[in-house]
């Protein structure tokens, strides 16, 4: 059986992102993306990204646009290399969004639910992911980020519903639910499982045929 062998690995881990709307429109009130990096030649750790909008969220809050996270250096790379290029944050600048240290966790129960933790100085972020709808593998090639490219592959599982709570306020706003062409659900929250980037795919690599 042949077996596909890729280099460099980018890195592997976890990657559940979601974005809130005001309710009934296509308005944005926060995008969300947490990285938990288990696996990397650029180090591990976990970065959450977070972007909300200056309108719709309550003044206590809406300074807490930024990437929170336990490794600097980690968290500027993931944002310079591919975070920047993602779908959702096409529309809103994430390069302005400043950089807070901050003790990162993450938790995931038998009943779907993920959450994660962030505390940085005297603010706490909780982001719960809830009613899993799917589970579906995908393998990206060619995911493009800005002028290179990496192979993407992770398992997604679309989630029913989504909550932000900034400093015990609970940000308004709703995940939008649908369903694909196939058939399927999906959502704009959703979990992230056994994530890997290889690449950039340009990039020389050793094409040995070893496995490990």
């Amino acid at each position: 059986m042949p077996i596909d062998i890729k280099r460099p690995v980018f890195l592997s881990g976890e990657n559940p992102g979601m974005t809130l709307y005001k309710s009934d429109t296509d308005y944005p009130v926060a995008i969300i993306s947490y990285w938990h990096v288990i696996d990397s030649p650029h180090g591990i750790g976990n970065a959450l990204v977070l972007w909300l909008d200056e309108i719709a969220v309550s003044e206590s809050a809406r300074t807490l646009s930024g990437i929170f996270t336990d490794n600097l250096s980690l968290a500027r790379t993931l944002m310079q290399t591919l975070t920047r290029y993602f779908p959702e944050f096409s529309d809103v600048s994430v390069d302005a969004l400043a950089y807070y240290e901050a003790h990162c966790e993450h938790v995931f129960n038998d009943s779907g639910q993920y959450r994660v933790t962030c505390k940085s100085g005297q603010n706490k972020i909780v982001v719960e992911w809830r009613d899993l709808l799917d589970r579906r593998s995908i393998s990206w090639s060619g995911f493009p980020a800005g002028n290179q490219s990496f192979d993407l592959q992770n398992v997604i599982c679309p989630c029913g519903s989504g909550t932000l709570i900034i400093n015990d306020f609970v940000v308004n706003g709703t995940v939008k639910t649908g369903t694909r062409t196939d058939g399927h659900p999906s959502s704009t929250a959703f979990l992230a499982f056994a994530e890997s980037w290889v690449g950039p795919i340009n990039a020389p690599s050793d094409n040995g045929s070893e496995v490990s």
